[in-house]
């Protein structure tokens, strides 16, 4: 190789936008670029001379860290993902690559690290998943992640011998909120029921918006039913107070029906039609309450 082409080769390393470390074959640090001390927070004087081992954050096992060495120990190069930690504290990930480097009797000598950041793209993919799995206009868990998050906690309930309830919650008379005060108060009250339900249950149980006004809550680990209907009569109860919006008092109810696991079903589907048929019992008889076929 060329001096020219040595040159050129050193400055394409230290000014890559991707992260460049390379260490001796013991893990010590004998050289960084500018993007690993950017990404990381630490200057090269804080680097060198240490080990990898000040990025890292814990997430990843020692049994992780174990196969890693073997790989590279071998003499082939080893590629993943890692969650790295900064000299701040914050947590980054980045996709990187290890590749051992061999003089001319074919020993290894060194080992050079190439991270590209994968933490906007991460973060990005979680937002994606959170969309998918929450309600826009409140922020509560969907439809579907109920079912999901139901179908588990059934499983875990036969497993252990344990009893669940499924609560379907509906809204009294909310057509009359959206024609009569218009979509703008009838969010803004959804949006409130929604705090007021998150307020109203223990912090195991799950709350979530199935779609307009309908509302589901998930109860487990229960001991008694007695457990159940306190609940169901805290729901009701703070959803009964008035809400008020931008001095606009507005007064509604709700109605609540209830399932039990393993009585009333055994499979996600089966409890939320239990659940929805008890619900519109409640409102047969004039709504602002709660069931639970005994």
């Amino acid at each position: 190789m060329t001096r020219t082409a040595q040159k050129l080769l050193i400055r394409a390393f230290v000014t890559a936008a991707n992260a460049v470390m390379i260490t001796n074959r013991y893990g010590r640090i004998v050289w960084v670029n500018q993007a690993l001390c950017r990404l990381s927070g630490f200057d090269e004087v804080e680097l060198l001379g240490k080990t990898p081992n000040i990025l890292r954050s814990g997430v990843q096992s020692a049994a992780f860290y174990q196969v890693l060495w073997e790989t590279i120990l071998a003499g082939q190069p080893w590629q993943g993902e890692l969650v790295e930690q900064s000299k701040d504290g914050k947590l980054f990930t980045v996709n990187q690559i290890i590749t051992p480097l061999f003089d001319d009797a074919g020993a290894i000598t060194h080992f050079i690290a190439i991270q590209h950041d994968m933490t906007s793209q991460r973060s990005e993919r979680e937002k994606i998943k959170h969309l998918a799995y929450h309600d826009s206009l409140t922020g509560l868990p969907n439809r579907q992640y109920f079912l999901d998050m139901l179908a588990s906690a059934i499983d875990a309930a036969a497993k252990q011998h344990r009893m669940l309830a499924v609560m379907f919650l509906d809204l009294d008379h909310f057509k009359s909120v959206n024609d009569n005060l218009g979509h703008a108060i009838g969010d803004k009250l959804l949006i409130a029921v929604a705090g007021r339900l998150l307020g109203a249950v223990r912090k195991s149980d799950l709350v979530a918006r199935l779609g307009g006004d309908e509302f589901t809550v998930l109860v487990t680990d229960l001991a008694d039913i007695v457990d159940v209907k306190a609940v169901a009569h805290q729901l009701v109860t703070a959803i009964s107070q008035p809400f008020v919006f931008d001095q606009l008092q507005v007064l509604t109810h709700s109605s609540v029906g209830i399932s039990l696991y393993p009585r009333d079903g055994s499979s996600a589907d089966e409890l939320l039609a239990k659940a929805d048929t008890e619900m519109y019992r409640v409102k047969a008889q004039g709504g602002s309450g709660w069931r639970l076929d005994t």
